[in-house]
């Protein structure tokens, strides 16, 4: 039994949380969200931070054109305080490149001409504008530079310290205040960890030669967006969160889009100005795309709003990968869990994940699913793919009650899989956060390796 479940593991482990989860956004990795955090921030419980990453597997030595963030890509954070699936407020990050001359006035093949720590060193710069979006309503908040790549000692890396869980010079001169909100966008250290090689060498099983499961995401970065922000911002009725205003509960994702037309020329220039957004990636909860949804349906969730999240509804309802794992290597993972829904299959992973759980804190108070929503005429609760947090803080307080940097979410779904994600079993995948770093204060994610100096997690970078 122990075999089973450690290959039950490695199994899941498979998602890598949306690291290259589906086709298309594969190949598209400035897009590509490899992760998404809400949570309250632990220093200040009045307040709540978002963080999305993108660009997934990301070497820190990847130059001389290093990942960076797209000029014509739509990063989106989508908050429904209401609880029918409809986005209430939106923050929009747009982002914009320009090239600049090096210390000797002339064009350059580099990233950079000397130390990263002083600006006008970076000969490519980033900086961003961030939109918030409410029923329809734009309103401009915030604006800021992009953290440089973490290059290289010669770069001076010193000026970041990924071991470290204070604020390095660099991640507090690029954390940007404006009014209530505070910014961050950069590179950041990856904070998901999974055995991903041994997972896809044909679920080569740890153990076999003695050795243990290893991160293989250490040593990679991500770029991160990230945002901290009162939560009476994001509360239906601009209140503190309780479950007596029956305002404690949020529902988070993320989006990335791009325009609806893109002309290539062949001059090497691109224009992509022409038609509306088209999204092209979502994440909500972690795991969702790759353990939930099957093959021929990634790309469409990816492109799916959470309104119209009825067409999953079957894939929640039987778990594919608890069937699987029952049938290939005699678990025991339930086929149903009556929850008293009415809708028949796994009615506790629709809870956990569709529509929120009473014991998790993330069903708000007098709320029904397919009932009218209290306060809002016409509205109905709904079930939809989103990340649930309960904003008073009288929830579990960790994954799936929002997600925290270094939440365990591999462990977690594994026992909720196996219908024990209630009475507390565990069941453990063998991987932990060891060799990461997270910081004790926003942006909360770890300083990124240096392209020269950083661990390797069983893989060659």
């Amino acid at each position: 039994m122990l075999t089973s479940l450690a290959l039950f593991a490695l199994v899941t482990d498979a998602s890598a949380s949306s690291h290259r989860e589906a086709p298309a956004i594969s190949l598209d990795p400035s897009a590509d969200i490899t992760d998404f955090y809400g949570f309250i921030d632990p220093n200040d419980s009045t307040k709540v931070v978002f963080i999305m990453n993108v660009n997934p597997l990301e070497a820190p030595g990847g130059g001389p054109n290093f990942h960076r963030f797209d000029d014509n890509v739509l990063y989106t954070i989508h908050v429904d305080n209401e609880g029918d699936g409809e986005e209430d407020i939106d923050f929009n990050f747009e982002f914009t490149t320009t090239f600049t001359s090096d210390a000797f006035g002339f064009d350059t093949f580099l990233y950079n001409i000397g130390d990263v720590g002083t600006r006008a060193n970076v000969y490519q710069q980033q900086s961003y504008t961030v939109t918030r979006v409410d029923d329809g309503v734009a309103t401009v908040i915030g604006s800021g530079d992009v953290a440089p790549i973490n290059v290289g000692t010669q770069s001076g890396s010193s000026n970041y310290d990924p071991e470290s869980s204070g604020l390095s010079h660099i991640t507090s001169s690029y954390v940007t205040a404006s009014g209530d909100y505070d910014f961050f966008a950069g590179p950041r250290q990856e904070g998901f960890y999974v055995d991903l090689e041994r997972t896809f060498d044909l679920l080569n099983l740890a153990g076999a030669d003695g050795t243990a499961n290893q991160n293989t995401l250490l040593g990679y970065n991500v770029h991160s967006i990230a945002i901290e922000l009162p939560i009476t911002s994001v509360t239906k009725d601009g209140l503190e969160a309780s479950h007596a205003n029956e305002n404690a509960v949020i529902s988070a994702w993320s989006t990335t889009s791009r325009r609806a037309v893109t002309v290539r020329r062949a001059t090497g220039t691109e224009t992509a100005s022409r038609g509306g957004w088209v999204q092209v990636a979502r994440l909500g909860n972690p795991l969702v795309n790759e353990a939930v949804i099957p093959n021929p349906y990634k790309d469409v969730f990816n492109a799916s709003h959470p309104r119209d999240d009825i067409q999953f509804l079957s894939f929640v309802q039987t778990s594919l990968l608890g069937t699987y794992m029952n049938v290939v290597l005699g678990t025991s993972c339930p086929a149903t869990d009556d929850e008293g829904l009415g809708i028949g299959g796994r009615e506790d992973l629709i809870l956990a994940f569709l529509t929120g759980h009473p014991t998790l804190g993330t069903l708000p108070d007098g709320f029904s699913l397919g009932g009218a929503i209290p306060g809002e005429s016409g509205k109905t609760f709904a079930a939809f793919e989103a990340l649930r947090i309960n904003l008073a803080g009288d929830g579990v307080g960790f994954w799936p009650d929002g997600r925290h940097v270094g939440d365990d979410v591999v462990d977690v779904a594994l026992s909720a899989v196996c219908g024990f994600l209630i009475d507390g079993t565990s069941i453990p995948d063998g991987v932990d956060s060891t060799g990461l770093t997270y910081l004790d204060s926003f942006p909360f994610l770890g300083d990124p390796w240096a392209g020269d100096d950083h661990p390797a997690g069983n893989h060659d970078l």
